[in-house]
């Protein structure tokens, strides 16, 4: 049976090239056809090289802007923590891939499952790169909810920016999975004539 509702994802990455850059954070949430939060996967794919992974963002002034972006939003020091808590560390994401596709097919997800939320490229390039069984369950089809904002600013500047300014009061994109996940699920509300809501910490959280 396939998804009655929405799944989103988000990737925190060290890049935005998929064939150089790694995974930092990998979110997925299920949201109802009523745009109402069910459950959430979020992972820390730490394994044997993300330590190095770090100081190479730290040090490497190519990663300087993501370093920094990470180091502020806690990212690093969250996956520096679970390293320090793990007793052994995975050699590549394939476990965590394993962990995902059994959510997602608990949750009905299928080929003919959109993938839903923002910068959809990025994301897809770097699901077919790092997890790609996960990449093949879902359609080619994708919600991406930033293409209402972009086409809203063409047809309806004012309205648009509106709504804009109506989802930033429920909270911004901080570049962390779980916040930019219920973002892009309060812009496809305000632009489907729903009120945006509060992120709600209390559904269902793996890790």
């Amino acid at each position: 049976m396939s998804v009655d509702g929405f799944v989103f994802v988000d990737l925190e990455t060290t890049g935005t090239v998929a064939s150089e850059h790694e995974i930092l954070e990998i979110g997925f949430a299920l949201y109802s056809a009523d745009l109402e939060p069910l459950e959430r996967l979020v992972l820390l794919p730490i394994t044997t090289a993300t330590s190095a992974v770090i100081e190479r963002m730290r040090t490497d002034p190519t990663f300087a802007f993501v370093g920094r972006m990470h180091t502020h939003n806690g990212l690093l020091a969250e996956l520096e923590a679970a390293i320090d808590a793990s007793d052994a560390l995975p050699a590549d994401l394939s476990g965590y891939q394993d962990v995902i596709v059994d959510t997602l097919l608990r949750w009905g997800v299928d080929g003919s499952t959109p993938l839903s939320g923002c910068s959809h490229r990025m994301d897809r390039e770097f699901l077919a790169r790092w997890l790609p069984k996960v990449d093949t369950m879902f359609s080619y089809r994708m919600i991406d909810a930033r293409s209402f904002c972009e086409a809203g600013l063409i047809l309806d500047a004012e309205r648009t920016t509106d709504r804009l300014k109506l989802v930033d009061e429920y909270g911004q994109s901080n570049h962390r999975v779980a916040e930019d996940m219920h973002y892009a699920a309060n812009l496809l509300r305000v632009f489907h004539d729903r009120a945006p809501i509060p992120s709600v910490e209390e559904h269902a959280v793996l890790s």
